[in-house]
C-alpha cells in the first residue's frame, strides 16, 4: 500500500514531524510512504529518512503541477495530509485543498487530527476573545489519524486510528549521562540543570495585526526569563527557534540559541535535558518529551488579567503588556477549544502547569521539577503509564489497511 503525505505548511514544522514519525512506525513490508511539503519542513523530513519532494512553484498552478506528476508517479491508495487546516491555509500559493485531492485523484483522503476537530465544534477562541467559526475539514476525510500524544490512549470510532508516536526509550531527562550528545557538549560549567526551549515561526507572527497579540510576542520571552532568572542560580537554557531573546540574560543563565539543529541533535538535547518549558500545550517537543520521560512545565493563563492587577514584577519584566488574556496555546489563545482534548485525558498528568503569570507556582514546579527526585519520579512514572497503554492499542497501520481497503 502508498501512502502519499502533505505537509505544506510553511510555518510550523511540527505537523511534518508527527506525519514522519507516524511513517516511520509502518511495516515496510506493507507501506511504501512518500512526501510532498513545503521547502521549509524538506531538512526535518530527510533527517528522518523520509522521500520528500518540495512545492517549488511561484504560483498555485505550478505546485498543482508538481503535485499531479508526484502523484501519476507514485500512485498513492490514500493521500495523508499532515494537517487538513495547514492544507487548507496554504491554499492560496500551493492551490490544493482536501476536496481537491478527493475530486482529482479519486482515491481515499485522511488527515492526522491532533485535537480532536469533531467535538469542538470547529468554533476556535483566539487570543483576545474573538471566536471563529473553522469550516469542517476533517467531516469528509475517509480516515483520521489521532497521534498519542496529545490524545487519550483509548481505541477511536471507525474510521479514526489513535497512533502512538515513537518512544524513542523511557530516560530520566538531564539527570542520565549525556553519552547521547546533549547539552553537555556546550562549553561552560558542567553541572548546570540545562532548561530546553524551543519555538516555531508561527510563535512570532501577529495575525490579523492584532495588538494584544503583538504585546505577548514581546512579552512571552522576557516573562520565561524573569522566572528563570527568579530562581537566583545557575541554568544552562537551550534555545531551538528562529529569533534569538532580545536582550541580555541574567548573569547567571548560560543562554545557547539555536535557529535550527539537525533532527537527531534537536532530539539528543531534547531528552538531555533536565526541563522542557514552553507555552504550548499541543507542543510537538512537549509530546515527544514526555514520550521519552523527560520532565516538563507547560505556561499557561486561564483568566483575563489588566495591567492595574499585574504584579509588580510583571509590569516592570513587559511593560508593553496592557492586557492577558486567556491561552493554552500562545500566542493563538485555543484555551477553550482544547478544553475537550484534555478533560479526562491521562496525558494531562504527564507534565505540570502553572498560570504564567503566578510567580510563586511557577518557582515552586521550576524548583520541585529540577531538585525533588520523587517530584520527578511520579511525574515520569504517568509519563511511563500513558506511553505502556498507548502500546496496548491496534497499530495504525490496521485501521489504515481497513480504511483504504473497504
Amino acid at each position: 500500500m502508498r501512502l502519499l503525505f502533505l505537509a505544506p505548511s510553511r510555518l510550523s514544522k511540527g505537523d511534518a514531524a508527527l506525519a514522519a514519525d507516524l511513517a516511520r512506525r509502518l511495516p515496510r513490508s506493507q507501506f511504501q510512504v512518500g512526501f510532498v511539503a513545503a521547502g521549509e519542513s524538506l531538512p526535518q523530513l530527510h533527517d528522518l529518512g523520509m522521500p520528500a519532494l518540495p512545492l517549488t512553484g511561484t504560483a498555485p498552478a505550478e505546485n498543482l503541477a508538481i503535485l499531479d506528476r508526484v502523484v501519476h508517479g507514485f500512485r498513492p491508495d490514500c493521500v495523508v495530509a499532515a494537517d487538513a487546516f495547514a492544507v487548507y491555509q496554504s491554499r492560496e500559493w500551493s492551490g490544493i485543498t482536501t476536496e481537491l485531492l478527493r475530486e482529482r485523484y479519486g482515491c481515499p483522503v485522511g488527515s492526522l487530527d491532533r485535537l480532536g476537530w469533531p467535538a469542538t465544534g470547529y468554533t476556535v477562541d483566539f487570543y483576545g476573545g474573538d471566536r471563529v467559526q473553522f469550516p469542517r475539514l476533517l467531516d469528509g476525510c475517509d480516515l483520521l489519524i489521532r497521534t498519542g500524544p496529545p490524545h487519550p490512549p483509548e481505541p477511536g470510532p471507525p474510521g479514526v486510528a489513535v497512533a502512538a508516536l515513537h518512544p524513542g526509550g523511557l530516560h530520566d531527562g538531564g539527570l542520565r549521562p549525556s553519552s547521547a550528545g546533549g547539552a553537555d557538549d556546550l562549553p561552560g560549567n558542567a553541572g548546570q540543570p540545562v532548561i530546553f526551549l524551543a519555538n516555531s515561526p508561527w510563535e512570532h507572527r501577529h495575525p490579523l495585526r492584532s495588538l494584544p497579540v503583538a504585546q505577548l510576542i514581546d512579552a512571552l520571552p522576557r516573562i520565561v526569563h524573569s522566572h528563570l532568572a527568579a530562581l537566583g542560580r545557575p541554568l544552562r537554557v537551550i534555545h531551538v527557534g528562529p529569533r534569538r531573546w532580545r536582550f541580555q540574560p541574567a548573569g547567571q543563565i548560560d543562554y545557547h540559541h539555536f535557529r535550527r539543529l539537525p533532527y537527531p541533535m534537536f532530539h539528543a538535547r531534547l531528552v538531555a535535558a533536565d526541563l522542557f518549558l514552553t507555552t504550548n500545550v499541543l507542543s510537538a517537543t512537549l509530546a515527544r518529551g514526555v514520550m521519552a520521560g523527560v520532565p516538563a512545565l507547560v505556561l499557561q493563563n486561564g483568566r483575563k488579567l489588566e495591567r492595574a492587577a499585574a504584579p509588580d514584577w510583571l509590569a516592570a519584566t513587559a511593560p508593553l503588556l496592557h492586557t492577558a488574556y486567556p491561552f493554552r496555546v500562545a500566542p493563538l489563545g485555543w484555551h477553550d477549544l482544547l478544553g475537550p482534548l484534555l478533560a479526562d485525558n491521562p496525558y494531562r498528568g504527564c507534565f505540570a502547569t502553572a498560570g504564567i503569570f503566578d510567580r510563586a507556582e511557577v518557582v515552586r514546579q521550576l524548583v520541585g521539577l529540577l531538585d525533588d527526585r520523587p517530584t520527578r519520579t511520579r511525574l515520569q512514572q504517568r509519563q511511563h503509564d500513558y506511553r505502556e497503554r498507548l502500546t496496548e492499542l491496534a497499530s495504525p497501520a490496521d485501521a489504515i489497511q481497513a480504511v483504504v481497503s473497504r
